[in-house]
């Protein structure tokens, strides 16, 4: 994804970027050397990283705030509280908020939202394509126009 800021995060030893998002947002990638297992966390200018041990997770993340063009975690929250743009953006974003933040199960979510457990799944596809067509328009809008390059 192009970009005329370079603002991409300080890394430090055993992390690289895993993907990049739209609005100098990444998801990066810590290697413990030691454990062999890898942690991920959501680095925006929007918010405070956020952190996540499994890559499904932080990837679904990543997507429901592209796709919903970012939201705030407000303090005071709860552990179960949902911010007011994924309430409002309805099912598809709560299940995925549900899913990447409580880090709940597809069918522990379907039972609480009175679905069946392959519509969460088809939720998280919905929103991993609004993130995508998001991307593409974000990468469309970054492009200089022809001859300015």
């Amino acid at each position: 994804m192009p970009t005329y800021l370079d603002t991409e995060p300080d890394l430090g030893d055993h992390e690289s970027i895993a993907a990049e998002y739209p609005a100098e947002s990444y998801l990066v990638r810590r290697d413990d050397p030691e454990t062999e297992a890898s942690s991920f966390r959501f680095v925006t200018p929007a918010r405070e990283p956020i952190e996540f041990d499994d890559e499904t997770r932080a990837t679904l993340f990543a997507d429901l705030f592209t796709a919903l063009g970012g939201f705030r975690i407000k303090e005071g929250l709860g552990e179960y509280g949902i911010p007011v743009t994924v309430a409002a953006a309805g099912k598809p974003a709560i299940a995925s908020y549900m899913y990447a933040v409580w880090g709940q199960s597809a069918t522990k979510i379907a039972s609480t939202l009175k679905l069946d457990r392959e519509s969460v799944i088809q939720y998280f596809e919905r929103i991993r394509s609004r993130a995508e067509e998001a991307k593409s328009r974000s990468d469309e809008s970054d492009s200089p126009p022809p001859g300015e390059a």
